[in-house]
């Protein structure tokens, strides 16, 4: 039976990944990982094409020119891992959707009219799927709206099979439109999916791990505070024991609700799981968190216990929570002893 389950756990997997190096099998980064073989890709192309004669030695130049762009792409991958930073593979688009211009807008090789034409949907939808909307549409649509009606009215290779006649004009802007578009959806899917409390909307591990980091990452490069708050909830147990599990999925609900309503635009909420949540607060002291989840706490219909922490030079955000969770606490042991107190008073 053991022998069954592990069997049946390969094959839910990426098959192929067990082909890779034990270096590359590391990476956790999908954007990273497409990259790389996207990079590998045009690598063996491009190689592959200087078996060609070139019209000219400039030609040729710039072939192997994309030979070591390439190169130095899968190189900077294997290095770097998941510390790949996106902002390179902006450049290696840049780089083929230059190449998109030259070919198609202002040379008749065939063959990389015809390989540029079907790549560039392909380009399209890479890129949608790595950056923000506004940054490919920016990139794109200029690139398309000035190379095709050139290459059409103007260009050298005007009146050949691929460059004439509408219905390919129309089925390039249509794919590659429909390329960004799928590239953003299945974005948003895939965030949504992986990133989001399916309760409660708010963001999950993963979510707090991939957006917490970078919010902590932001604050040490612009030298700005960053506190986060842990928070969980009072009698969370009694109210699942005595009203239902529907009664406390709708307090944790409920609860999500009152703290997106409450904070500030690019702060964060996140659930680690149960009644526990944490916020983070990017640009704010620990007083300042500490003000705001007063705030937040005077105005909700639940009771909630909390405790802040700010980020510190050799801070994570594990450490971060950690230093919250203790403050909680503290913080839960006064309020028991001022309780113990009134009590005997009284």
């Amino acid at each position: 039976m053991p022998r069954t389950r592990n069997r049946r756990a390969n094959d839910d997997g990426i098959w192929w990944s067990r082909l890779l190096p034990a270096r590359l099998r590391r990476i956790k980064r999908l954007e990273v990982a497409v990259t790389g073989m996207v990079a590998a890709f045009l690598l063996v192309f491009y190689l592959v094409n200087l078996g060609n004669d070139f019209s000219s030695p400039l030609i040729q130049k710039l072939a192997v020119a994309r030979v070591a762009g390439t190169l130095a792409m899968v190189i900077t991958v294997w290095m770097l891992l998941d510390r790949f930073p996106l902002w390179i593979a902006y450049l290696g688009a840049l780089a083929e959707l230059s190449a998109f211009v030259a070919f198609v807008g202002f040379s008749v090789n065939h063959e990389q009219i015809v390989f540029r034409l079907q790549e560039f949907p392909l380009i399209a939808l890479y890129m949608s799927w790595l950056f923000p909307p506004a940054v490919t549409r920016w990139t794109i649509y200029p690139v398309m709206a000035f190379t095709i009606p050139y290459s059409v009215f103007f260009g050298p290779a005007v009146g050949t099979e691929h460059q004439s006649g509408p219905l390919n004009v129309l089925s390039l802007v249509f794919f590659t439109v429909i390329g960004m578009f799928v590239g953003h959806y299945v974005k948003r899917r895939f965030r949504q999916q992986t990133q989001v409390d399916a309760l409660t909307g708010a963001l999950n591990r993963v979510g707090l791990s991939a957006r917490g980091d970078a919010a902590l990452l932001a604050s040490r490069k612009h030298r700005k505070p960053l506190a986060v708050a842990l928070l969980d909830m009072d009698g969370f147990k009694e109210i699942n024991d005595q009203d239902g599990h529907d009664a406390g999925d709708r307090a944790l609900k409920e609860l999500v609700r009152h703290l997106r309503s409450s904070i500030r635009a690019g702060d964060l909420v996140c659930r680690l799981g149960g009644d526990e949540f944490v916020l983070v607060f990017p640009n704010t002291t620990m007083g300042q968190a500490q003000l705001l989840m007063e705030r937040i706490e005077g105005s909700s219909k639940l009771a909630w216990s909390f405790g802040t922490a700010q980020a510190r030079a050799d801070d994570n955000l594990s450490t971060m929570i950690l230093r919250a969770d203790r403050d909680m606490y503290a913080s839960k042991r006064q309020r028991a002893a001022e309780r113990g107190k009134s009590a005997g008073e009284s």
